[in-house]
């Protein structure tokens, strides 16, 4: 893989030699990649039948009171298909940008795709899920 270098680009990261160019500002074929402290509702601009990738972290004071320094506690990478996602759009004149939400389909497979997990940090039938030998 190789970094995508186009400003405004998908996927992030591309099959090298696949494209041309390491400039590409729409392409099939790739990983798009988000990073989120957030358990779920990850969002992007448009729904777009890709793969995507979730870094989950931790970092700072946790509700036990402890500091933890920047974590990563799971990542999470799945081929979502444009039903996997709902989108806002935008109204009128608004001038907000477009969000795409992922469904809790999407969320499902990227749940149970996890190519990292810690122990425990899982989101509620996946919390003591870890990967298999």
């Amino acid at each position: 893989l190789e970094a995508n270098m186009k400003v405004g680009d998908h996927p992030d990261l591309l099959p090298k030699g696949h494209y041309a160019s390491n400039l590409v500002l729409k392409g099939e074929e790739g990983i798009e990649v988000k990073s989120s402290i957030q358990r779920g509702g990850w969002q992007g601009h448009n729904p777009e039948e890709c793969r995507l990738m979730v870094f989950r972290y931790v970092i700072g004071e946790q509700e036990s009171g402890e500091f933890v320094p920047l974590t990563f506690v799971e990542i999470l990478c799945a081929k979502l298909d444009c039903s996997d996602w709902s989108f806002s759009g935008r109204k009128g004149v608004s001038r907000r940008t477009p969000t795409a939400s992922i469904t809790t389909s999407g969320v499902e497979k990227l749940r149970r795709n996890f190519l990292y997990r810690l122990p425990g940090v899982g989101v509620g039938s996946h919390k003591d899920i870890l990967a298999q030998t």
